[in-house]
């Protein structure tokens, strides 16, 4: 994300960002609200006017580009196009565009967006902050495979964006003669192969993972490094050192979020955010199933927890709870951010499109893991609205 120019303070402000890749724009998703203002450029149905000022009856209506102010009444971001869509009324009254009319915009990548808040925050400094620092963006590459179909994936700290998906028939083996199936098979590795490196920015990427039942990572590896080294790229045969292969139930992505959690692929990303989350998960439940009173969820345990200056040790949220169209209760779950971050405590915030992300929506969207034993916070949780307590 590019910075053009950011005038803001508490009381609200505006921001002029350029995004330029999909991270970008679920950057953008996350930090536009309802009843924002947005500027950009975007296309509009338009119908041709004559002599006398009003729209031509009958006359097809042509694309045109126009740069509207959008009062933001909804706003869908589509990973799997790496689509940003707001949908507005129109504030700016143009000769094509009357004023109060409605419009979904498509942000387009490379062009510049203005955001105008009422209310401006230290989440939404921490958005724009970290979207514009380019070593904030680790990602890592990935290939689930099974036998005829493939995924080829970019996993960021933010979402899993599928780049392309490879579907092709393998006939069964016949006895005394596999050679139909192998000749298709190694198609369909080769077509792997080529998608991946087509597809992957494999300079710039931290790790590879390829990943499938049983031999199959294995034998694409080979055919991708034989495909490498037909380049003659001296740059691009050094990449071969990123890719790894590990071992998932499934083809398909969501054979993903258990290849995380293998001990090879945790050894090899250690440094990136996505890993740190899923090392995250991973921990919170190991604390509930000990029921060490060191790992609590649900906003009241939280909240308790935090009022403990220095008890918490890391604390797990979701972005999708900083969308919260009620102002004051954005407010409260970052003065819980702000809180926590003074206390010397980790703040990790889980994408709701990572199935981490996911999986502590249903925990509430919020979650602690303690630096030591509290067993008194859910102490409260038997009495009854008057403060009595209620027996077994």
């Amino acid at each position: 994300m590019k910075l053009v120019s950011k005038m803001t303070n508490k009381q609200g402000g505006s921001v002029v960002l350029v995004p330029e890749d999909a991270d970008d724009l679920w950057t953008l998703y996350n930090l536009i609200s309802k009843h924002d203002e947005v500027s950009l450029k975007t296309q509009r149905n338009v119908r041709p006017i004559g002599s006398s000022g009003v729209p031509i009856p009958g006359a097809p209506a042509q694309k045109k580009i126009v740069k509207l102010t959008l009062d933001v009444l909804d706003i869908d971001f589509v990973a799997s196009e790496r689509e940003l869509r707001i949908k507005g009324r129109t504030l700016n009254a143009l000769a094509d565009v009357p004023l109060g009319s409605h419009h979904t915009a498509t942000v387009m990548l490379k062009v510049s967006v203005k955001v105008h808040k009422d209310h401006w925050d230290q989440h939404y400094d921490d958005l724009v902050e970290a979207a514009c620092s380019l070593g904030s963006k680790a990602e890592v590459g990935a290939i689930v495979l099974e036998e005829g179909v493939s995924h080829v994936c970019l996993i960021t700290d933010s979402m899993t964006i599928l780049r392309n998906k490879i579907e092709k028939s393998i006939p069964k083996k016949r006895r005394g003669d596999s050679s139909a199936h192998d000749k298709a098979l190694d198609k369909f590795l080769t077509n792997t192969a080529l998608s991946a490196i087509r597809n992957l920015d494999l300079l710039n990427l931290k790790a590879i993972i390829i990943a499938s039942p049983g031999t199959l990572a294995a034998q694409l590896m080979k055919i991708i490094y034989q495909e490498i080294d037909k380049t003659g790229d001296k740059e691009l045969i050094r990449c071969k050192s990123k890719f790894l292969t590990a071992s998932s139930s499934t083809g398909f992505l969501q054979g993903l979020e258990e290849v995380m959690k293998d001990p090879t692929i945790k050894k090899q990303l250690a440094d990136t955010k996505v890993q740190r989350n899923v090392a995250l998960f991973d921990e919170f439940p190991r604390h509930l199933n000990n029921d060490d009173s060191k790992a609590f969820y649900g906003e009241r345990e939280v909240e308790k927890a935090v009022e403990i200056g220095g008890a918490v040790k890391v604390l797990l949220i979701t972005d999708s709870l900083f969308k919260n169209d009620d102002v004051q209760k954005r407010k409260h779950y970052i003065d819980l951010v702000e809180k926590v971050k003074h206390d010397a405590g980790e703040v990790s915030v889980f994408s709701s499109l990572h199935d981490s992300g996911k999986q502590l929506d249903q925990l509430t969207g919020i979650a602690v893991i303690l630096n030591y034993p509290v067993p008194d916070i859910e102490d409260d949780d038997d009495e009854d609205d008057d403060g009595v307590y209620v027996s077994d």
